[in-house]
């Protein structure tokens, strides 16, 4: 029997937004009226995907093709319009959008500590880890000044040291790496490497597709909100430039 960290049966997420108002006027008029015009965006079509635990499985296509609202979904951040999903994993770390979980009036120090307690992890591991974490996130000259003096690879950074301290057994990372310097992104891979080794399950969005294919084993290519191939990485990074004619050039090209 497979020993899986993600489940998902026939998910399917939409989005809605409403015909803004042009004026007071309007917006008046739209109470004793017909209501605003309504759009829907089918974001996601027809999921079904089991990752095992311990995979390291990318998740790749073209900007707006679903892949940070799939991660979104499997993190908790959003709730799929039907269909269903299983976490397994016991501690979930996510690394989606540069900032969540901090506080840019608190230190860097602060919210180490707020960011630990954020993701519901025990005071006494951080204790035992927080020179560790100081010392990878390359911070510690500004770690008592407010993060919102803080660069964006700084703050980046940080949140990964946390994440990646954290000894997580599902970690999810989306483009946040990208902000980072190439020092720091291949520092950021090899600690990758290192926890997966242990049996951490990964799941990587990036237009990096070199990185994508030193890193992960898997990969499913979305293409307009729907699973287009799952399988290894390699037969899945060739079909998708395949797809839009991208030449080896391109493909350097779209991974720098």
């Amino acid at each position: 029997m497979k020993n899986l960290a993600v489940e998902i049966f026939n998910l399917n997420k939409k989005f809605k937004w409403y015909e803004r108002s042009q004026s007071l006027k309007e917006g008046f008029a739209h109470l004793f009226k017909n209501p605003k015009q309504k759009w829907e965006w089918d974001v996601l079509k027809n999921i079904n995907l089991d990752i095992e635990q311990g995979e390291k499985v990318a998740i790749i296509g073209r900007n707006g093709c679903g892949k940070t609202t799939l991660l979104k979904i499997i993190s908790g951040i959003h709730f799929p319009t039907s269909g269903k999903i299983n976490i397994y994993s016991k501690r979930l770390l996510a690394l989606i959008e540069l900032g969540v979980g901090f506080y840019p009036d608190l230190t860097g120090r602060e919210n180490i500590f707020l960011n630990w307690a954020f993701n519901g992890l025990p005071k006494s591991e951080l204790k035992k880890k927080l020179d560790s974490i100081i010392a990878f996130s390359g911070v510690e000259e500004f770690l008592d000044t407010p993060l919102k003096y803080f660069s964006s690879g700084m703050t980046t950074r940080l949140g990964f040291s946390i994440a990646i301290h954290a000894d997580p057994d599902l970690l999810i990372v989306d483009e946040v790496l990208a902000v980072g310097d190439a020092e720091f992104q291949a520092q950021c891979y090899e600690k990758i490497d290192e926890v997966c080794k242990t049996g951490t399950t990964l799941i990587l969005v990036s237009h990096n597709l070199a990185d994508v294919e030193r890193v992960t084993e898997r990969a499913i290519w979305i293409e307009k909100g729907e699973i287009a191939y799952d399988g290894l990485v390699k037969p899945a990074i060739n079909k998708y430039l395949k797809h839009y004619n991208m030449s080896q050039y391109k493909k350097l090209e779209a991974a720098l």
